[in-house]
């Protein structure tokens, strides 16, 4: 049998080597891959009339390309709120659809200057899209107003809340709220402030003591330094009878006290509490059927 020796070996893995190459034989290297196309996305922020009541603000996503978009987290900040808004339950928003994540509001900062903000979604598999939000309704300006006008008030004037409402619940008359004022200690009997008036709502209209309905129900109220608090009963009818507007309901509940606060007019928003909410609801309707003047 014929062997071949060391030097035969080189010379033929050299031959083959060299066919390989003459006849492109050979295994081209991979292309590098391209990264996936980055979603295209659109990030809104804005306030619908359920909102109002509780404090809230939606962040819509519109997925504005072909693949359903998985997002697990969404925050918002802004140089308004006192800390961020996260949204951390998993929504799919279908190429094409859009979705609102709705976030709950913290304390303002009652920041008056240019807003800073971005709006932040984390995807399945790791990618991030990263925004300044786009304000569709024009709300985000003034969107602190309310809260902050409040806290400006208790902290120049006194503070106003409600406290335990009188409302008949088989609707056998108005219903009477009581708001509370409770001026800033100190001071020598200086009037820091004042209680001009409420006015209606989409729901409920003021009346005076004979039942007549008010454009707005007079208050006169001046806000003594180191007085002792004080309670104004606000005396309501509903504004309306249609029970299915009584039902959907968003803001009829959030009444505006007109007040004065450094000789410059404050509206001060006080929405009812969940309590004093149902039941102004449920008296609305009852009241609405004593008076005859429902459906």
């Amino acid at each position: 049998m014929a062997r071949t020796g060391v030097g035969g070996a080189v010379a033929a893995a050299a031959a083959a080597a060299a066919t390989a190459l003459l006849c492109g034989c050979a295994t081209p290297a991979p292309e590098p891959s391209s990264p996936p196309a980055a979603p295209t996305v659109l990030l809104e922020v804005l306030q619908l009339r359920g909102d109002v009541a509780d404090g809230h603000v939606q962040l819509r996503v519109t997925n504005e390309g072909e693949l359903p978009l998985e997002v697990e987290r969404a925050e918002y900040r802004s140089s308004r709120w006192s800390a961020p808004m996260v949204h951390d339950e998993p929504a799919t928003v279908p190429a094409g659809a859009r979705r609102n994540l709705r976030l709950q509001l913290p304390e303002p900062t009652c920041d008056a200057g240019p807003i800073a903000q971005v709006a932040v979604l984390e995807l399945a598999g790791g990618a991030r899209v990263e925004q300044v939000p786009a304000d569709p309704l024009g709300q985000l300006e003034g969107l602190d107003d309310a809260a902050c006008a409040l806290r400006a008030f208790a902290a120049r004037a006194g503070a106003v809340r409600w406290l335990a409402p009188s409302i008949p619940a088989d609707g056998a008359g108005p219903a009477v709220l009581r708001l509370e004022v409770a001026p800033r200690g100190g001071g020598d009997g200086d009037v820091l402030g004042r209680l001009e008036a409420v006015q209606p709502t989409p729901l409920l209209v003021p009346v005076d003591g004979d039942g007549r309905r008010l454009d707005a129900l007079p208050l006169g109220v001046d806000v003594v330094a180191g007085a002792a608090p004080s309670v104004v009963e606000v005396p309501l009818e509903p504004g309306r009878c249609d029970l299915h507007a009584i039902a959907e309901d968003k803001q009829g509940t959030i009444l505006r006290i007109v007040a004065e606060l450094d000789g410059e007019r404050s509206d001060l928003l006080l929405a009812s509490a969940d309590a004093q909410r149902d039941a102004l609801l449920t008296w609305a309707v009852e009241r609405c059927a004593a008076l005859g003047a429902g459906p």
